[in-house]
């Protein structure tokens, strides 16, 4: 009985360390992706087929192969995080007026939109069941609009257990995020949002260099990545592409809509890939983020190109 029940707990061991192994591995960036292998983000999810910012949309986008789902984050009156791009519940759900001003039991009574503007039975989902929903899955999450909520993100990615399927971004300087966060960020990855010309960043009065942001943030922090927003195609997009490669970081290039990419963008690439999401590839993005999520795996798979596990 002594052998049994120790074979018994060796195999429950044997489980549990492959469970563990396997979970760790959904961190691709840890795991490192192979040279010309890219990652796809689908933005706010499979949004074509799915409401916006839904667990259906992450659900759609999982089965499509996507690699990271971009969602958007906001408090709510009672101080609880749901997922959602609007500061208002007009566009997206059957409600009406200012998340801010709204407690979640009244937001769980709405019913969110189609992308045509149709109510679907879709629920608004809280960070909390979205977090628990993607946990173990093949699936990672940025969490746009979610930094002024870091501390309760934290939590609940510790107390899901989600925190290496996180990744976060923002555009404060280095200095700035080592005064505020210290070592706050724990498993969480990083990613700082940068412009290849001199900008005052949201507005703000401070103007940063981007080379030496981008200096000081593998200084600081040796991000995983950047968010690289390329209006121009120019010289000076290409030296700080060329930088963030030597620093050994992963290049994000967003495929939204044209100002993000020079004009390359999704609905150009549906007819011309190749000119455009092509053009994506040729400056050195490892990290593509589209609204075209399927058309873009299936013209990286064309190029064997798609990042698989």
């Amino acid at each position: 009985m002594k052998n049994i029940f120790l074979t018994t707990k060796t195999a429950v061991l044997l489980l549990l360390l492959v469970f563990s192994s396997a979970f760790s591995q959904i961190n691709y960036f840890k795991k490192g992706i192979p040279e010309g292998k890219i990652l796809v983000t689908a933005h706010r999810g499979d949004w074509r087929n799915y409401p916006e910012n839904s667990i259906k949309a992450i659900e759609g986008a999982i089965r499509m192969g996507v690699d990271i789902v971009e969602i958007d984050l906001h408090k709510t009156k009672d101080g609880q995080l749901i997922v959602m791009h609007d500061s208002r519940l007009d566009r997206t759900t059957n409600g009406k007026g200012e998340i801010a001003e709204s407690n979640l039991e009244d937001i769980r009574k709405l019913f969110l939109k189609s992308g045509v503007g149709i109510l679907t039975r879709e629920k608004v989902p809280t960070l909390e069941e979205v977090l628990n929903f993607i946990k173990g899955k093949r699936i990672m999450l940025n969490l746009d609009k979610s930094w002024n909520f870091l501390d309760e993100v934290k939590a609940m990615t510790d107390k899901t257990g989600t925190a290496e399927q996180i990744i976060l971004k923002g555009n404060k300087s280095a200095a700035e995020l080592k005064k505020e966060v210290g070592d706050k960020l724990n498993q969480m990855g990083y990613m700082p949002m940068v412009w290849p010309e001199d900008y005052s960043i949201y507005k703000r009065d401070q103007v940063l260099d981007p080379e030496q942001y981008v200096k000081d943030f593998h200084q600081l922090f040796a991000p995983v990545a950047y968010e690289v927003i390329i209006k121009d195609d120019t010289a000076k997009a290409d030296q700080l592409l060329s930088l963030i490669k030597k620093t050994h970081a992963l290049v994000w290039i967003n495929a939204l809509w044209p100002e993000l990419c020079a004009g390359h963008d999704d609905d150009l690439a549906i007819d011309h890939p190749e000119e455009n999401w092509g053009w994506i590839l040729k400056k050195g993005a490892t990290i593509i983020q589209t609204d075209r999520p399927e058309a873009l795996i299936r013209y990286l798979k064309s190029k064997n190109m798609k990042y698989e596990d």
